[in-house]
């Protein structure tokens, strides 16, 4: 009798120990799944202001340069801004339609046209 108490109040006390060690790492990779979602979604907001500002740039620059075209002459300053504007547009690895346009611009005046 004595062998099955002492059996049992064993088999008891480890079955408690087992409770709290699994609970305790259930907690612990409960609280390490939320930080990587969380992780995973402030990834994501940052993907997706960076890709906003890429197109916000692009736009920008389409729309310095068509100012440049229709104004018939980029000054020295104008062209460093749009230099910087470009030097951004291909960190982005962007390429296509802006090298032939940007071009148009480097072929102006530096100065509006004698009246």
């Amino acid at each position: 009798m004595e062998l099955a108490v002492s059996l049992l109040s064993t088999l008891g006390i480890n079955s408690i120990v087992l409770f709290f060690i699994k609970r305790y790492f259930d907690r612990r990779d409960s609280r390490e799944r939320e930080a990587l979602e969380q992780k995973k979604d402030l990834f994501h907001r940052i993907d997706t202001a960076l890709e906003t500002l890429r197109l916000l740039s692009y736009h920008r620059m389409s729309q310095e340069i068509e100012r440049l075209l229709d104004q018939g002459y980029a000054s020295p300053a104008e062209r460093r801004v749009l230099d910087e504007m470009y030097a951004n547009y291909k960190d982005h690895g962007w390429n296509g339609d802006m090298d032939a346009r940007l071009e148009k611009v480097y072929q102006l005046r530096t100065d509006h046209a004698p009246e």
